[in-house]
């Protein structure tokens, strides 16, 4: 399987993050963001993709300031941040990611493919509210989210 290596940096954000990705899943990155350049429309507004065996990410097209591609490992390996059962929102204008202890299915799962469907030009909808592990509620707008991180299982659709 071919891996690329890829740069990203967000708005806001001073350290780039550094992910690598399938072939089929850099494909349709790629041409998304051919797309929105050449000012295509029907561009998805958010890819989701694994990162590694374990983590998967969801990348907002409209919150990259750059992406840089390389076929070879280009600068040090990130680690993001999270708990046992975790999830971490990165939020516009927040320099540390909101980090959740997540536990079990439902809206997590549901949200993070929900926004994988919708298009660039869509309206994102505008909040979801999320139980840690513990019970506690949070709160968040979507449309502020520049990327996430979490673990793949959590977000495996049942058959």
């Amino acid at each position: 399987m071919t891996e690329h290596f890829l740069r990203l940096s967000f708005y806001g954000r001073e350290e780039a993050i550094r992910v690598n990705i399938g072939e089929a899943d850099y494909t349709e990155l790629m041409d998304g963001v051919k797309a929105l350049a050449a000012g295509k429309g029907h561009v998805p507004a958010f890819y989701l993709f694994s990162v590694s065996p374990i983590l998967s990410a969801l990348i907002s097209v409209k919150e990259i300031q750059f992406l840089q591609s390389s076929n070879q490992p280009n600068g040090h390996d990130w680690s993001p941040v999270l708990k046992a059962g975790g999830v971490a929102f990165y939020l516009r204008g927040r320099q540390h990611p909101l980090v959740l202890d997540y536990r079990g299915k439902g809206p997590l799962d549901d949200m993070m493919h929900g926004l994988a469907t919708a298009t660039y030009s869509d309206d994102v909808p505008g909040c979801i509210m999320l139980a840690d592990g513990s019970g506690e509620p949070v709160f968040f707008r979507l449309d502020e989210v520049q990327f996430a991180v979490m673990y793949t299982e959590l977000i495996q659709r049942q058959s």
